[in-house]
């Protein structure tokens, strides 16, 4: 697939998709953390538009933005320069090969990226983490549970794993995990915490699950 015609890049440059929000609470309290166990070199993975990669890197952090979406690269480009930030990186790429070397990264970051794909490209990426965290490395990662109201919305393409046909991520994949299935994935992984945000809205709940890890 070129990286013209990929779903992601379709949603941001059709303007489907837009980042306005604030960076995450919780990215701030894992940010608060990683200063507590020394992290320099971390990256974002799938940072979209980098509402993170830019406060990553003003809370001194060196961090590597990457993204699939040379369109939302772009905005985090200019977003970067409108700000006089410097240790920002912006890498093109997808995140099923990643292309840094080994045992590089002190910390990864990743927010409702991971659960794009199906569980063998899912697994591919962790496998992907893994090798480019250094020894105690430390992640924090935000992706899809079972238990949100979208679960069951377009073509089936696998058990649990659905490609939209309508809305802002139409012609994207979503895998809903659940929680024993999620752990598994992690197996490598030391979880330093794990917890399941409900989010109730009119057809349901937002259902994510948030996870702090380590390679030990």
């Amino acid at each position: 697939m070129s990286s013209s015609s990929h779903p992601w890049e379709l949603a941001w440059k059709e303007g489907r998709w837009q980042e306005l929000s604030p960076p995450l609470p919780t990215v701030k309290e894992f940010s608060d953390y990683l200063k507590t166990v020394n992290a320099r070199n971390v990256l974002d993975l799938g940072c979209g538009a980098g509402r993170h990669a830019i406060f990553l890197a003003r809370e001194g952090f060196n961090v590597v933005g990457l993204d699939v979406s040379e369109t939302a690269l772009g905005e985090l480009e200019a977003r970067r320069k409108a700000a006089g930030i410097g240790n920002v990186t912006l890498v093109k790429h997808e995140m099923q090969e990643l292309p840094f070397i080994d045992d590089y990264f002190d910390a990864i970051v990743s927010t409702n990226v991971l659960h794009h794909g199906t569980t063998t490209e899912i697994r591919g990426i962790l496998t992907e983490v893994h090798r480019t965290m250094r020894k105690n490395g430390v992640g924090f990662i935000i992706t899809l549970s079972k238990n949100d109201f979208r679960y069951g919305n377009g073509t089936r393409l696998e058990q649990d794993t659905f490609q939209f046909t309508e809305g802002d991520e139409r012609g994207i994949v979503h895998h809903f995990f659940t929680e024993k299935e999620l752990k598994l994935f992690f197996e490598k992984f030391e979880i330093l915490s794990f917890s399941e945000d409900l989010i109730p809205v009119g057809k349901g709940n937002r259902a994510h699950f948030f996870l702090k890890l380590r390679k030990p």
